[in-house]
């Protein structure tokens, strides 16, 4: 597919990719304490700004993507686009699912309690153990997405050295 210029890009997808950044923005400076946050939180603020920068760079990615001409079915940017694009979508990938990593570090590995439901025989203390075990398989799944993620991107961006 060739690359398509910004004239002909997708409105749409413009929009949404921009409410996203708006979202993500809106969360970060939830982590900062510099805006009220929308509800109750049940943990620390920063975990706001990661979520808020997960949102933002998934949005970003949007944008970029549609900038690109990316085809759906495809989900990479086009050969065909500028060298910069393709560093902003790799690296907005990467950070978005660093973001998330390390959100679900917190919730498995960090100190204090969780809370965990679950429907079924098992509660209490053994709900928040196996809560927490679950988002600890989960979260080591989830870095090593992100190390071959990282890998993968450098080696297409920067070449197979």
């Amino acid at each position: 597919m060739a690359f398509r210029n910004a004239s002909s890009q997708n409105r749409s997808t413009f929009a949404i990719g921009l409410a996203a950044c708006v979202f993500g923005l809106y969360l970060g400076l939830v982590g900062f304490g510099l805006v009220p946050p929308p509800s109750r939180i049940n943990g620390p603020l920063w975990l706001g700004s990661l979520a808020g920068l997960a949102i933002f760079c998934a949005g970003l990615a949007i944008i970029v993507g549609g900038l690109a001409g990316i085809d759906d079915r495809a989900g990479d940017i086009p050969p065909g686009a500028p060298q910069w694009m393709k560093v902003v979508y790799w690296l907005c990938g990467a950070v978005a699912m660093a973001s998330l990593a390390a959100i679900g570090t917190w919730v498995a590995f960090g100190s204090g309690e969780r809370a965990f439901s679950m429907t079924g025989l098992i509660d209490g203390s053994i709900s928040a153990g196996i809560g927490r075990a679950i988002f600890g398989l989960c979260t080591i799944m989830t870095w090593l997405m992100v190390i071959a993620l990282m890998r993968a991107g450098a080696r297409k961006i920067f070449g197979k050295s």
